[in-house]
């Protein structure tokens, strides 16, 4: 039944007249309480729709509590405002509930509420929570509220229109939460959120993937005591909602936590299916539900090769434990990722320290969704040898997702494994510079097979990192020149990259190169994989503030922003993180501007804010020292988002730019004026000094297993 018929088959009346009859003969119902209290997502419409069904078709007491105040706005600033205490009404309702359900972020209850929260939680009653609640709470001595209970984190999210792709492991095939669900499926709008890692106690039955990015678990089931059933998804759009299959799993989750019978295909009865047409990949089964996990769980797998160490060589896994190793998740030091500080969940919850991956038969396997590993030492100038064994995978299971995983050195710069066996070589394949430069041919064995690889890193201070590398044996890279890092790599740049490229004079900020004029145009020419800011004219020393203006990468997507008013095209056809060159071009007049990339215009901004520009400066590669309030506090390489990648050059114009002048200029030829700026960087001597890193093993979505694993130094250029 199409799940608008759902929802709009009841009369909210009749279920008024019905619960009055049952409350007066003793109601021996099952009670659930929704609680709905975010604006972002539509809970205030979807939570009331499953509760009216609950009661007319499933024989369940349903109520539902709305929350319409969070007591700040959404998007205020930690220490800007004073909350103001805002109870959450009739939540003592929870007291007599059988599971409650709950869908809300940034709310303020008082104290007294939550120690109704607490004594529901540690009664070992139920609970299911959707998206936001992960953030559910705005006090900053709140912000871990969530990680006990549901065994998870929030940390930040990607990009919400280009959505999340789905898929169930393996070894979760065969739980009753997921009959009836697709095992991998393209669900729209809502990007991923980043929620490792998970505690011990929890058990993902869902990863996520928005675009290439790292996997993220999606959906899991936590004890919080043992025993109890405790159900997080970070998904909940309305298009979430009007997902079959995403609702199946809703109805599922719900009598999973009653303790009812799960009939095989749902409790919506629906027939699983797999959609082919993917934005991401392609789903290579269009029948998976005869596919049994614990086949996978059993298949053999061979023992790790034997290999021969050089004398001179350290051993970084012997196969027997794990001791020149730690954990690490993006939070963790050295950071990965802008964290979001207004939600964060870092707070809450166990700290990890020791690596978490398992020892099994001589081999490290990785475990998804609970953090990388990362070795305790630096390393500069070497070749790294590691085995690797891709487990075979059910045929479901998207390409973007089969057999992920990577080894990041220094941190930064990621060698892609993925299982690649058979596909022609890209970008993103296995042994690929990820998003950055292809084997030269493929050498992948098949999954289930034990493959090598040996990588040679070089990175002298002043230059940029180069890599050759072979994948069994066959040379997959000879002397490539890295310029960016990978995405979700370390943030923390090195000690020659600390400042903005070019910074100009308070004087020139305002009298050369104002932005807040009408007309005046940029043209920055760039490379890189990974994004920040291009150009800004904003603060010294001060906030970024109603008067700043820049061009930054956002993603994929380039953004002009003046103040808190930003122009971003949500169909932006190129991708300006792809490693490839591309030019910029900015071009103002009347107070509107207009944003190229390369001859397509992407974007329309008002210019908001006054044209006084006092102590602000010209910036290339970098913005404001503090873009967000507390930045000050954050390691100076970390506040100004600083570029990362290559600017090859820069124009400033004190006119607008024609459309006729932007295909002049992104065609190479010189503008008819002369620009009021034409900048190009230094040519850097690289010194001898070698720039040292640690290593990090990904834990993406494949139980990888790695062995043999030894560096040694290199001698030498």
């Amino acid at each position: 039944m199409h799940i608008l018929k759902l929802f709009f088959r009841i009369s909210i009346n009749w279920v008024f007249i019905f619960s009055l009859l049952q409350s007066s003969q003793g109601d021996m119902r099952p009670h659930v309480v929704f609680i709905a209290g975010e604006p972002e997502y539509g809970s205030h419409w979807s939570l009331p729709k499953i509760a009216d069904d609950l009661q007319e078709r499933f024989n369940i007491k349903s109520t539902v509590i709305h929350s319409w105040r969070g007591g700040v706005d959404d998007y205020d600033i930690p220490g800007r405002v004073i909350p103001q205490y805002s109870e959450i009404p009739n939540l003592e309702i929870i007291n007599d509930a059988d599971l409650i359900v709950l869908f809300i972020r940034f709310r303020i209850p008082p104290p007294e509420q939550f120690e109704i929260l607490q004594e529901y939680f540690d009664s070992g009653k139920p609970a299911i929570a959707f998206r936001t609640t992960s953030h559910a709470f705005w006090h900053d001595e709140r912000k871990g509220w969530f990680v006990p209970f549901f065994g998870g984190h929030y940390k930040t999210h990607l990009g919400n229109a280009a959505g999340t792709t789905s898929m169930v492991p393996a070894e979760q095939l065969d739980h009753p939460i997921l009959r009836g669900v697709p095992k991998s499926e393209y669900l729209g709008y809502g990007g991923v959120y980043l929620t490792q890692p998970l505690n011990e106690t929890a058990t993902p039955l869902m990863f996520g993937k928005t675009g290439d990015d790292p996997a993220q678990p999606l959906t899991w089931i936590n004890e919080y005591k043992k025993g109890q059933k405790i159900f997080y998804t970070g998904l909940g759009s309305l298009e979430n909602f009007l997902n079959e299959g995403f609702l199946n799993m809703v109805y599922n989750t719900i009598y999973w936590c009653l303790d009812r019978e799960i009939p095989e295909n749902g409790v919506l009865e629906l027939e699983e299916t797999v959609d082919t047409e993917w934005k991401y990949g392609k789903a290579r089964s269009s029948n998976p539900k005869k596919i049994s996990g614990d086949a996978y769980q059993k298949a053999a797998i061979p023992g790790p090769p034997k290999t021969k160490i050089p004398k001179n060589a350290k051993v970084l896994f012997d196969g027997n434990n794990l001791s020149k190793w730690r954990h690490w998740d993006l939070s963790a030091d050295p950071k990965a990722i802008n964290i979001d500080t207004r939600a964060a969940s870092t707070m809450g919850g166990p700290v990890f320290k020791d690596a978490r991956w398992s020892i099994i038969d001589g081999t490290a396997e990785a475990r998804p969704g609970f953090g990388d590993i990362l070795t305790k030492e630096e390393f500069g100038n070497y070749r790294l040898h590691f085995d690797f064994l891709i487990p075979e995978e059910p045929d479901y299971v998207p390409d973007h997702f089969k057999g992920a995983s990577g080894v990041y050195l220094s941190g930064r710069y990621e060698v892609q494994i993925l299982d690649s066996y058979g596909q022609e070589t890209s970008k993103t394949s296995n042994g690929a510079i990820f998003n950055q430069k292809a084997p030269i041919v493929n050498a992948s064995k098949p999954a289930n097979v034990w493959q090598s690889m040996d990588i040679e890193y070089r990175h002298f201070e002043g230059g940029n990192p180069k890599i050759t590398a072979h994948l069994n044996g066959k040379k997959i890279h000879e002397n490539v020149e890295i310029f960016s890092k990978t995405p979700f790599a370390f943030r923390q740049r090195f000690p020659h990259q600390t400042e903005p490229l070019f910074m100009s004079s308070e004087r020139d900020a305002q009298k050369k190169f104002n932005m807040k004029k009408s007309d005046w145009g940029v043209q920055v020419r760039f490379q890189t994989t990974s994004g920040g800011w291009l150009i800004t004219n904003a603060p010294i020393n001060d906030e970024w503030n109603d008067n700043s203006t820049g061009l930054r990468l956002w993603g994929r997507n380039l953004v002009f922003m003046a103040g808190d008013n930003y122009g971003a095209s949500e169909e932006q056809k190129i991708t300006a993180n792809d490693g490839e060159w591309h030019n910029a071009f900015l071009s103002s007049k009347d107070g509107v501007v207009r944003t190229y990339l390369d001859d397509e215009l992407i974007a329309e901004t008002k210019n908001v804010g006054s044209s006084d520009l006092n102590g602000h400066v010209l910036r290339i590669g970098e913005s404001t020292k503090q873009f967000w309030v507390g930045a000050s506090k954050l390691p100076k390489p970390l506040r100004g988002q600083l570029f990362d990648g290559q600017i090859a050059n820069v124009r400033f114009f004190d006119y607008s730019l024609t459309e006729t002048d932007i295909k002049r200029l992104g065609s190479g030829l010189k503008s008819s004026k002369k620009p009021v700026l034409e900048w190009e960087p230094k040519k850097s001597t690289r010194s001898k000094k070698v720039v040292r890193g640690p290593i990090r093993l990904q834990s993406d979505t494949s139980k990888i297993r790695f062995a043999n694993i030894w560096i040694q130094p290199l001698a030498g250029k």
